[in-house]
């Protein structure tokens, strides 16, 4: 869990703490998600890639993101 602490904190300023859905800005990162764009399946490379991963706030990724994946 310790690399992916890392990973998203390099994502959200990566991002400027702006969800990629409606542009919120947020400066507390635990209203934040770091989601996958395309689905990993397992794929660990997949997983792991920065340019696989976007920030949004947490109502985009729990109503809007979560029912797409569906």
């Amino acid at each position: 869990m310790a690399r992916w602490a890392a990973l998203r904190l390099r994502i959200f300023p990566r991002d400027n703490y702006t969800c990629r859905r409606c542009d919120r800005v947020e400066g507390d990162t635990s209203l934040l998600v770091c989601d996958h764009v395309d689905l990993h399946r397992g794929n660990e490379q997949l997983f792991w890639h920065e340019g696989n991963l976007q920030t949004l706030c947490k109502p985009c990724h729990d109503k809007h993101k979560q029912r797409e994946e569906q």
